[in-house]
């Protein structure tokens, strides 16, 4: 009698092992499987794509659709003013402010380009109107904030789809 229940044991026989090891791997094969390329095809289908693929004026429309402001070419009613200018003896500067008619020296003009788009960010996620000369537009300086902004953007939509399969029921493989 106690050899017949010794087959029933875990790994006591070599026919008992290998059917454990065919469940272990159809209990594997059942579990939702949550992988970075299922988290990437969501995103693509909600309109999102890989920051580093994003060309610029898709970053920015899809910053205008979040956000609501508007980047505009003329003077007209904006909230603030991007652009450059050049002084009285010949230097060029970069010009930050909220009112194109009052500059304050001290806080809205940059002697050096790498710091006067600062501010940009606030103001497009504020959903303000913002003037930005074309030229400005291609500089590295505006291009690095909507990038910045577009991949914090992208990185909290990224964690919202990876939770909501979660909550579907999907988990990431346990090594």
């Amino acid at each position: 009698m106690e050899e017949d229940i010794s087959k029933f044991q875990v790994g006591s026989t070599p026919i008992m092992s290998t059917k454990l090891n065919k469940l272990n791997k159809l209990n594997k094969m059942s579990k939702k499987l949550l992988t970075e390329e299922l988290i990437q095809e969501r995103l693509e289908d909600k309109g999102w794509s890989v920051p580093h693929e994003t060309h610029q004026e898709d970053r920015i429309l899809a910053l205008e659709l979040e956000y609501g402001f508007n980047i505009v070419k003329d003077w007209q009613n904006c909230d603030a003013y991007f652009y450059t200018d050049t002084t009285a003896d010949d230097y060029e500067i970069w010009i930050a402010t909220e009112r194109e008619d009052r500059i304050h020296v001290n806080e809205d003009v940059y002697y050096y380009n790498n710091q006067w788009f600062e501010k940009l960010a606030d103001y497009l996620r504020d959903g303000c109107t913002v003037y930005i000369d074309s030229y400005t537009q291609d500089e590295y300086g505006f291009e690095e904030v909507i990038e910045a902004m577009y991949e914090e953007l992208y990185m909290e939509a990224y964690e919202e789809i990876e939770n909501e399969l979660i909550d579907e029921g999907y988990e990431y493989e346990k090594e």
